[in-house]
């Protein structure tokens, strides 16, 4: 149930080309979330894909996906930099952004707008939907997009196709650990 809830909203992620992703997980069985997440952070880490629980609440927990790497490029610009600081983060220790988003999930009681950057969503994009309030988008699929439509859609087509790639792999039997590629040269 975990592995295809993480190939299903999580393949881009996965291999390589969206730097984060998110997916809710409805913990039927009652099994510690901390305790799946640190046994697929043991497995994946060193690819370069890490796990963590932004938020859980009765049954189920809402899981970020994420490579460390590929964050660390995105956040660390220098106008995503100055618009987070405006959020309280700090910016000099990713796992304190993490935290520091972490909260933010759980005192709005919401999803927080800032999240679109950890996914990867373009600067203009989060800044439109804060400004448009989520009206007013020149398309929508992945996000709502404001700016840079057609260079958007042809990420979303990729996005999509990586998806469905690996949603047919993993219904023909290929293991995660094949699907997972490195981050590392």
């Amino acid at each position: 149930m975990f592995q295809s809830k993480l190939i299903k909203f999580c393949s881009p992620t996965l291999v390589g080309i969206k730097c984060g992703s998110l997916f809710k997980f409805k913990n039927k069985y009652n099994i510690s979330i901390d305790m799946i997440l640190e046994h697929y952070n043991n497995m994946y880490n060193q690819k370069g894909l890490f796990f963590f629980n932004i938020l859980e609440k009765n049954d189920y927990a809402l899981i970020y996906v994420y490579r460390r790497e590929n964050l660390i490029k995105n956040l660390y610009s220098t106008e995503i930099y100055n618009f987070l600081k405006k959020y309280g983060y700090k910016l000099n220790n990713l796992d304190d952004d993490l935290n520091h988003l972490k909260y933010h999930f759980h005192i709005l009681g919401a999803t927080p707008h800032e999240v679109g950057l950890f996914l990867g969503y373009p600067l203009c994009d989060v800044k439109g939907f804060i400004d448009n309030k989520g009206k007013n988008y020149k398309h929508s699929g992945c996000w709502k997009v404001y700016d840079n439509q057609q260079n958007t859609i042809m990420y979303f087509n990729k996005c999509k196709f990586y998806t469905n790639l690996y949603l047919q792999l993993f219904n023909l039997g290929i293991p995660l650990d094949k699907l997972i590629l490195s981050n590392k040269p």
